[in-house]
């Protein structure tokens, strides 16, 4: 209401302030995806005794259903001390890991480790899921065994060469994780709790208990390399 000294008090209508909107409005989650999405075994089926492990049509992203003790990774695609003795009687635990042949940085908040105190070499390109904890990157110098196989220039190993495609629409589920191709990348959560990450050439997220979905003004820039095709 707005006062005037000639002619009394009038009212001005003014319009309701517009509610706040948010660009994942309406659009179901990357859990709810996963959850709605079929489990299916891999386009070509994997070895008998092998490890459960995939890699999508593009050849950008491997993923393999594994474990862990005293965090090292029973990782079959590069060398790793998980079956040294000093590690034998450590707890066994379940986790997925995926790699990528073309990957974006990691955003500074996701950096959790200081590469021996050097605070360089913590670079992209793996995401690793465990019971209570996702993680993007790690230290490391050189590329990731998926880059090196698929990537601008690359040579697929035997190894990897053998990894089962799993085509987009079905998922694959073990260790308690459920992982499917999605959006040009790859998601992967426990459906139980809602933890997991989404990871694509140009953009990672990282999702469940403790974490805030990232937005777009956040998005780390990708890394200048490109799978080769297979």
């Amino acid at each position: 209401m707005v006062c005037l000294a000639l002619s009394g008090c009038i009212t001005v209508p003014t319009e309701e302030p517009a509610p706040a909107s948010t660009p994942a409005a309406g659009q179901p989650s990357y859990v709810d995806r996963l959850k709605a999405t079929p489990v299916d075994k891999p386009t070509d089926g994997a070895a008998s005794g092998t490890l459960p492990q995939f890699v999508t049509d593009s050849r950008n992203i491997a993923c393999v259903f594994t474990t862990s003790r005293a965090g090292n990774l029973n990782q079959p695609w590069e060398p790793n001390n998980y079956g040294d003795a000093a590690n034998a009687k450590a707890p066994t635990i379940p986790v997925v890991n995926c790699e990528l042949a073309s990957y974006p940085d990691p955003s500074a908040k996701d950096v959790t480790d200081d590469c021996a105190g050097t605070s360089i070499g913590y670079l992209g390109g793996t995401a690793l899921l465990s019971p209570d904890k996702v993680g993007y990157g790690g230290c490391r110098a050189g590329a990731t065994a998926v880059e090196a196989s698929f990537g601008t220039d690359g040579t697929a190993s035997e190894v990897m060469s053998q990894i089962p495609v799993l085509e987009q629409g079905r998922a694959m589920e073990a260790e308690g994780y459920r992982c499917a191709p999605m959006d040009d990348g790859v998601a992967c959560a426990n459906l139980a709790t809602g933890l997991g990450f989404f990871a694509a050439a140009e953009k990672y997220e990282l999702f469940g208990p403790g974490h805030k979905a990232a937005s777009p003004a956040s998005a780390a820039t990708p890394k200048v390399t490109t799978a080769k095709a297979g």
